[in-house]
């Protein structure tokens, strides 16, 4: 590279350093600290003894512009500049990163907190001491340290005290050093955490006041309005389904609707208007799938397989032949549910809410395949030891459970002679369907409330 060059980047990078750095506009601002919406209300969605949690809020739309005029407002009225509020930010994350104790820093600590006791005013109570470094050390509050720390390290000789007075606070002092000294070898790190504290508090103070000029704009504004809604709002239940418990459903509501006319601005009552989805998921792992056998002796009792397994365990056990019936593999049970439509609520003078759903699309999916259990008898005798193990199947692709007799599986040695072969079994048979999965639902009063009425 030429020298004419390297001067020329030398002056570049003298100007650039002495140039002030402009952070980008309003970035180290978190606008996520402050609420832009008003005022807001718990909501709760009731259907067949399940309740989902939403909420009414009171919306006030900003634009960008507004936002950094009231952002800029705030900053002058505090006497600070962005450039603060990111300096600021760098303390919070310098202090976060400086009161990360070790639990060794804790141990070793308190050790030698136990053989400093003379340096602790009214240190009589050792478990009270150790006790309160266990707070402060582990707290997950690091500006509860930043305060203590920042108190002890102040300069006792610089307060005019009464001779006891000063004794202990020289003694806090010391108590501090030594703290510092253990953890860190020197008192930068308390020093850092210290600052911290300060900048959040400062931190606190500025939002604290943007929140408050935020408020205080969004009363004069003529835009204010009110919506309902519910983000995946959830609500859970254990449910019995064909017969067998322990199986978990989870419904989950997504609706908006926006205040579309009210009789007094900014007021709460009105009517409402948006869409809703609620959507059904099934977890049957834990009960459907994993006790099979008593699937299938439920649909046994029914007449559905024509009361074969119980009349053929019973011949098989009454002949000598030890017959039982297990649960087989788990499969795969997938059924889902999505009802979604347009909703319309009115909301009056004492906040009473009527709700009206029209339900415009529902759909199921069903896929059950691979459910088994299998029916084995052990038979021993006249020379034959066999075991025969017929395989049962629950499967579905619609709201139709169907059963078949899958295959049979022989193997054992009769009279010395070894022998295996399957046969597979005839088509499946419908046991029905069991509603009881869409109890919540079906045919159940829909309602919309305030929380605590």
């Amino acid at each position: 590279m030429s020298k004419k060059m390297c001067a020329i980047l030398l002056v570049l990078a003298v100007l650039v350093s002495a140039l002030p750095v402009k952070v980008g506009a309003l970035s180290a601002i978190d606008l996520s600290r402050v609420k832009f919406s008003a005022r807001s209300k718990q909501l709760v969605f009731e259907f067949g003894g399940l309740k989902i949690e939403g909420e009414v809020r009171q919306l006030v739309p900003f634009t960008q512009a507004e936002i950094d005029k009231l952002v800029k407002e705030t900053l002058k009225e505090q006497g600070l500049t962005e450039l603060d509020i990111k300096e600021a930010n760098d303390k919070v994350e310098k202090a976060r990163r400086a009161s990360e104790f070790t639990q060794e820093d804790i141990d070793r600590i308190k050790q030698n907190l136990l053989t400093s006791m003379e340096t602790v005013p009214a240190a009589g109570n050792v478990a009270t001491l150790l006790g309160t470094v266990d707070k402060y050390m582990t707290s997950t509050s690091w500006d509860d340290i930043g305060t203590a720390s920042a108190e002890m390290l102040d300069d006792a000789g610089n307060v005019n005290l009464a001779g006891q007075w000063a004794e202990a606070l020289t003694a806090i002092a010391s108590f501090c050093d030594m703290l510092a000294d253990e953890q860190a070898r020197d008192r930068q790190k308390w020093q850092d955490i210290a600052n911290g504290a300060e900048a959040k508090r400062l931190l606190n103070r500025f939002y604290e006041a943007l929140q408050d000029k935020i408020d205080r704009y969004k009363d004069k504004s003529d835009k204010a309005g009110w919506v309902i809604d519910f983000n995946q709002a959830m609500a859970k239940r254990v449910f019995t389904f064909f017969n067998v418990g322990n199986n978990h459903q989870y419904w989950y509501l997504d609706m908006n609707m926006e205040q579309s006319s009210t009789n007094e601005y900014g007021s709460i009552a009105g009517e409402y208007e948006g869409h809703y989805t609620m959507r059904a998921e099934n977890d049957l792992t834990e009960g459907f799938q994993s006790q099979t056998d008593e699937v299938f002796r439920h649909l046994n009792s029914k007449g559905v397989l024509g009361g074969g397994i119980k009349a053929f365990m019973s011949q098989m056990s009454g002949a000598g032949f030890p017959t039982s019936f297990k649960p087989g593999d788990a499969g795969e049970a997938y059924i889902d549910r999505t009802i979604s439509g347009s909703c319309r609520a009115t909301i009056d003078e004492s906040g009473e809410i009527a709700l009206s759903l029209r339900e415009e699309q529902d759909g199921t999916t069903v896929s059950i395949s691979g459910v088994t259990s299998n029916l084995t008898s052990e038979i021993r005798q006249n020379g034959v030891n066999a075991t025969m193990v017929t395989t049962f199947e629950l499967y579905a692709t619609e709201e139709k459970l169907k059963v078949r007799g899958k295959e049979t599986k022989t193997s054992g040695s009769a009279y010395g002679q070894g022998f295996s072969f399957s046969e597979g079994l005839g088509a499946g048979s419908s046991a029905g369907w069991d509603e009881n999965i869409w109890e919540p639902w079906n045919g159940t009063q829909k309602t919309l409330k305030l929380a605590g009425r």
